[in-house]
């Protein structure tokens, strides 16, 4: 069902860039990286032994997601990506440097 969201958003942006549909009213919300329950999370999920098949359900949080239209859901869920993404890189780029990884 995750996957359907997935593709339907992206079907929405593809429709968007042709000019088939109208584009969202933009939000701008800043995201910084001082979101230490997000990282924390990042961190569970890079630290699992086993292949975690949802991560971006375990990053979202539903209840914030169910108040939202499809616009909002869409940038949610980029937005939570991009983060997700950010993260990670400077987990990993910190864990190399502790390792002394060239």
């Amino acid at each position: 069902m995750k996957n359907d969201a997935l593709k339907n958003f992206a079907l929405k942006a593809k429709r968007r860039l042709s000019g088939r549909e109208e584009r969202c009213p933009a939000k701008i919300k800043v995201i910084t990286n001082e979101d230490n329950e997000f990282k924390s999370k990042v961190e569970y999920l890079l630290s699992q032994e086993d292949v975690v098949t949802n991560p971006v359900h375990f990053l979202m949080d539903s209840k914030v997601l169910k108040d939202m239209d499809d616009c909002e859901k869409e940038r949610y869920l980029l937005s939570t990506l991009d983060k997700y993404k950010r993260f990670r890189s400077q987990i990993e780029n910190n864990s190399c440097e502790n390792k002394f990884c060239m």
